[in-house]
């Protein structure tokens, strides 16, 4: 009869909603989020992100989210299969390419 009754109220509390989860925190474009029963926790990846178009085979990215010369940054030509040269330094991103070529970035570290 007792186990009757334990489980009686263990069922009474999941049906009255006492065991309730909040919902997830919202996220940001630069964070990792995971949440679940026991609660959740965010980490900021600290990676930008981007695509820009060269002009006459150049453009800066002005972001605070580049802080030097040891940054990784990745990039690539969208439009065709051409070199591109990418430099970190504080507060901006110089790319070197070809034409008016479609270049995407990304600061991995």
């Amino acid at each position: 009869m007792r186990k009757v009754f334990a489980l009686l109220a263990a069922a009474s509390l999941f049906a009255s909603g006492c065991f309730q989860f909040p919902p997830p925190p919202p996220t940001t474009p630069t964070s990792v989020t995971t949440w679940g029963p026991m609660g959740g926790m965010s980490i900021n990846t600290g990676v930008c992100a981007g695509q820009v178009i060269l002009n006459a085979g150049a453009a800066v990215v002005t972001d605070p989210c580049f802080t030097g010369n040891t940054n990784v940054v990745l990039c690539t030509d969208s439009t065709a299969p051409s070199a591109v040269r990418c430099a970190a330094m504080p507060g901006s991103l110089d790319i070197l390419g070809t034409g008016s070529d479609v270049i995407a970035y990304a600061r991995v570290k």
